[in-house]
């Protein structure tokens, strides 16, 4: 038993920016959710979504910031943030193409084969945006 706990202990200790960023994904995911659904009583469905989705980028980037890449917050990194959802979308929607269209993987299961490319560059995005070239180094440092 000692030694699954030292296993957790290790892969924690290696990999905890990616972690951290994998659960806040999560809890954002279900929080705009929660959101999307109580606005959804109040206004029309797409009004509701786009704004659990602002909101949820928001959280996003507040999140990453503070917790996940320990990087200043700055009016120029909030502006950018945006791009990763974009691009996200974009790489997202182009991939899903190529699967189905080209590779002929079914439309039910090729979005998982575009999450599995999608979530690494999102994460590099963001850790671009938010922590910056410079940056890297001194992660390695603190390894």
């Amino acid at each position: 038993m000692a030694e699954v706990g030292k296993f957790i202990k290790n892969v924690w200790h290696k990999h905890k920016q990616v972690l951290l960023w994998a659960l806040g994904g999560g809890v954002n995911t279900l929080l705009t959710y929660g959101m999307y659904l109580a606005f959804n009583l109040i206004m029309s469905y797409p009004i509701a979504y786009s704004a659990s989705y602002v909101i949820g980028i928001v959280l996003s980037y507040f999140y990453n910031s503070l917790v996940v890449f320990h990087s200043p917050l700055s009016f120029k990194k909030f502006a950018l943030f945006p791009v990763v959802y974009l691009v996200q979308y974009l790489l997202s929607l182009g991939l899903l193409a190529a699967f189905v269209q080209l590779l002929k993987v079914s439309e039910t299961l090729a979005p998982i084969f575009v999450l599995v490319i999608s979530l690494p560059v999102t994460y590099l995005l963001s850790r671009l945006i938010l922590k910056g070239k410079n940056r890297e180094a001194e992660d390695e440092l603190h390894r």
